[in-house]
């Protein structure tokens, strides 16, 4: 009798050599189209967990949402009243959650600070990292304190927007964005810079503020005026407006612009909102542009 069992099997053989070749090629299909899935899906996770930094385009929107909720929801920013410190805190508490890794992308540091009526002020810092020269820094600098005025509001807001709208430039120093608490004068402020916002082993290379306009300029003057009037200063300040090269700090003497325009004068601002928040926006690109000269 013959063994039958054995001619099964011998049967079932091409049949499972068969199959295996035609499922095969679809495992190894299916297995691609998975492992590209998980790749692109742990890429995107992988950016999201180191907060990659999203470039957002100046807009007339994005500067009146945060004059807004400076003036609105924050009001009064002083240090001397109670109101205003807490004004202070929830600005400050804005401008991190602005910027930081949730919005933006920017890691926030947080300054040494400064003791006062018993709390610990520090200003808030973003930077965008030197290629050539990281550790030559140019500061560009704005107080978040103020009256709760439209003037005051649009000074921090613009340079809230430069720092999102340069996220993605590439200078070859680092151009560090500090928001400060305070607001004292020019030689104050460049001492905060210096003595709180450098790392160790970091020089400051030069110091572009922002400030509100007192004064009007007087009919035929420039609308940037610049409230530092040493040599140094105004050498740098020149070197940067003209078409020459960016002058270098000379003799560990760091120059400094403090500047300011119509746009951050409280006069300018009655009656005609929109039209200085338009304004506003070509001042912010006359920034933009001396920013990444003097980071040359």
């Amino acid at each position: 009798m013959p063994d039958t069992t054995a001619t099964h099997a011998d049967d079932s053989s091409p049949r499972i050599y068969k199959i295996l070749l035609m499922v095969l090629p679809v495992g190894v299909v299916l297995g691609t189209i998975i492992f590209m899935f998980m790749y692109f899906y742990l890429e995107r996770e992988d950016e999201k967990n180191h907060a990659v930094i999203v470039s957002h385009g100046l807009r007339v929107s994005d500067l009146e949402d945060m004059v807004d909720k400076f003036t609105r929801r924050i009001g009064e920013r002083e240090i001397e009243t109670e109101a205003g410190r807490a004004g202070l805190l929830r600005a400050a508490s804005m401008i991190e959650g602005r910027l930081g890794p949730q919005n933006v992308g920017y890691p926030v540091r947080r300054s040494e600070g400064e003791a006062a009526h018993g709390l610990l002020w520090k200003s808030l810092s973003v930077e965008i990292l030197g290629e050539e020269r990281p550790q030559e820094v140019i500061f560009a600098a704005v107080s978040f304190a103020g009256a709760g005025a439209d003037a005051d509001a649009n000074t921090v807001s613009t340079m809230m927007m430069l720092a999102s709208s340069m996220a993605r430039e590439k200078p070859a120093r680092t151009i560090r964005f500090v928001f400060m608490p305070y607001n004292e004068a020019v030689q104050d402020q460049n001492q905060w810079l210096l003595k709180r916002c450098l790392k160790s082993g970091e020089s400051c290379s030069g110091i572009i503020g922002l400030q509100t306009m007192g004064e009007m300029p007087s009919a035929g003057d420039s609308a940037w005026q610049m409230q530092t009037k040493s040599p140094v200063d105004i050498a740098w300040w020149n070197s940067l407006t003209e078409g020459s090269s960016a002058m270098e700090s000379r003799n560990g003497v760091v120059p400094s612009a403090w500047l300011t325009h119509p746009v951050y004068s409280s006069q300018t601002w009655i009656g005609n909102r929109d039209l200085r928040l338009e304004r506003t926006l070509i001042a912010a690109q006359d920034l933009r542009k001396w920013l990444l000269k003097a980071a040359q």
